[in-house]
């Protein structure tokens, strides 16, 4: 059985990295579809309606998260199809490191540079996302487990509230290391 305290932690945590996702998307819709064609993964003709399904899709999930995560409501399909959703990303990214197309933006990250640009902020596709994605799976993948009835007192709200602060920290450090890593490469290119 696992913790209600656990479940609540990765279920708002969850919750603001989709919130967040979805509000990227929709905020600068012709940047994401230009992210999304250079992954070259569907036709063309798909790009207008895979670019308005997936931020209106993390909206939703980011939604159902924290219900699971402020009100204990069991959404079984929220997990899956974050898992589902986390895997194509998996795969997308996959395909073109495999392709040796490692210069796309993945999209992921608030920069304002075009999809094809990797020096002015933006974070390109590499084996680090491929591992942030797999352990996303493997936290949503903990959710399926079956939580104790043990109730949540005061401390456990100053833990939640805690332990939230303290993952958006960590995701935006290993964010911030990729894009460094990015970073460095070109700059060791550029001067090689």
């Amino acid at each position: 059985m696992m913790d209600p305290l656990l479940l609540q932690i990765i279920s708002l945590g969850f919750a603001l990295l989709f919130l967040i996702a979805s509000a990227h998307k929709f905020s600068n819709q012709r940047l994401f579809r230009a992210n999304f064609e250079a992954y070259e993964i569907l036709p063309k003709g798909f790009s207008n309606l895979a670019t308005h399904i997936i931020p209106a899709l993390e909206l939703l999930l980011g939604i159902g998260w924290l219900a699971i995560g402020i009100f204990a409501i069991k959404l079984g399909s929220v997990t899956l199809i974050s898992i589902g959703l986390l895997a194509s990303y998996i795969l997308a990214i996959g395909v073109n490191l495999k392709r040796g197309r490692n210069y796309i933006d993945c999209g992921c990250s608030f920069s304002n540079s075009n999809a094809s640009n990797s020096e002015n902020g933006a974070q390109q596709i590499s084996q680090g996302l491929l591992f942030r994605n797999i352990f996303l799976i493997i936290m949503a993948i903990i959710c399926l487990i079956p939580v104790s009835d043990r109730s949540l007192h005061l401390i456990d709200i100053f833990g939640l509230v805690l332990s939230v602060a303290a993952l958006v920290l960590l995701y935006a450090t290993f964010n911030q290391l990729l894009a460094n890593g990015n970073a460095i490469n070109s700059w060791r290119k550029n001067n090689a």
